[in-house]
């Protein structure tokens, strides 16, 4: 195996000894001298065919803070070369109209390595594209002045395509808008009493008509059927961010307390809501390992003293004392079960995408730093 360690200096006093640090990067053990970048590709996938852990292709380009939240981004047809000179690593990227290569050191950069308009995404757009712009979270106070759904000129509760349906009055300049309402409580695994969001549910689209107090709305797309009282707001979509992908630089101590669409566990490319946000420093591009707790095992003495009190009446003082004893029964280790990354950030939680998975991950489940 190829290993790359990067030594970096964390700070210096006088009168005392540097701190350093050492970041092990794991090459793949048939890592290619270089890639050809193809349309279709990720950064993601890119990194994964010459790193262990794809999360640090930031640390093997060198790249500051300012340039994980602005990342320089790669094109199909661009080069991505890696090679071993000296026992020590070089990287270049080289393709169209640049050619530019970049030696790896200790030293924190302040160039930018490239500098585009566009480039291949971190991960597969196509799996967080309606999250972006039609998911989201938020609480009744969020919707309180917002446009609501009055009903129709008959006695209709539900609408559906097509129809025109009256809505209280809204802004003067917006036309277009999302028909949403709240969903269930995303709610503080650790204090159920304390609800973090709530999921806000994208239900239509629809168009003003006729301005107005009430104005008069068409709905065009639905995805259910539209209530009187759904709330109506500003029609809006969300371009992809460029993601830089990176691990947390502080411990992160997060819990899935919801995996979005229903479903009661989630796998590769679904995502999941955790139980940090903005508030606790999490960011986009942040990735996060996913483990399973460890299931709680009995004393093989109280199962076998249960079986005889049940069969044949004897054995009741062993499976008293078990009784007695019930939280003194061992638990397995949990397990790492898979790798998520965060995408959209609210201000307690965070949409985190599912990027590979051992088992299904599901409710309950840690996210903490990889």
């Amino acid at each position: 195996m190829r290993t790359l360690v990067l030594i970096a200096a964390l700070g210096l006093s006088t009168g005392l000894s540097a701190q350093i640090r050492a970041d092990e990067i794991r090459l793949q053990e048939q890592a290619p001298d270089r890639h050809v970048v193809v349309k279709g590709d990720t950064l993601w996938d890119i990194s994964a065919k010459f790193l262990k852990d794809p999360w640090k292709w930031p640390e093997v380009w060198g790249f500051n803070k300012e340039q994980i939240k602005n990342p320089h981004l790669i094109y199909p047809g661009d080069i991505v070369l890696l090679s071993m000179e000296g026992g020590k690593p070089r990287l270049s990227l080289q393709g169209g109209r640049f050619d530019r290569t970049v030696k790896l050191s200790p030293e924190i950069r302040g160039e930018p390595i490239i500098i585009k308009e566009a480039g291949i995404p971190a991960i597969p757009i196509a799996a967080i594209s309606a999250l972006l712009s039609r998911g989201g979270v938020g609480d009744p106070g969020d919707l309180a002045a917002a446009p609501k759904i009055l009903g129709s000129s008959d006695e209709r509760v539900m609408f559906g395509p097509g129809d025109r349906v009256f809505a209280s009055k809204g802004e003067a300049d917006i036309v277009d808008w999302r028909v949403v309402r709240l969903g269930q409580a995303l709610k503080n695994p650790d204090d159920p009493k304390e609800v973090l969001a709530y999921e806000m549910i994208h239900v239509a689209e629809a168009r003003t008509e006729t301005p107005g107090d009430p104005q008069v709305i068409r709905l065009l797309r639905t995805e259910q059927e539209v209530l009187e009282r759904d709330r109506l707001v500003p029609a809006w979509k969300m371009e992809p961010p460029q993601y830089m992908p990176h691990a947390p630089d502080h411990a992160v101590q997060a819990k899935v307390v919801s995996t979005l669409g229903g479903p009661r566990f989630a796998g590769a490319w679904m995502t999941l809501v955790l139980d940090k946000g903005a508030r606790d420093g999490l960011e986009e591009g942040h990735v996060l390992a996913l483990f399973r707790p460890g299931r709680s095992v009995a004393d093989p003495k109280c199962i076998r003293a249960g079986k005889i009190a049940f069969l044949a009446g004897g054995g009741r003082g062993h499976a008293d004392d078990c009784v007695k004893n019930a939280d003194d029964s061992s638990a397995l280790p949990e397990s790492r079960n898979g790798l998520a990354f965060v995408y959209r950030v609210f201000n307690k939680v965070a949409y985190a995408l599912v990027m590979k998975s051992v088992e299904p991950v599901s409710v309950g489940d840690a996210a903490r730093n990889p």
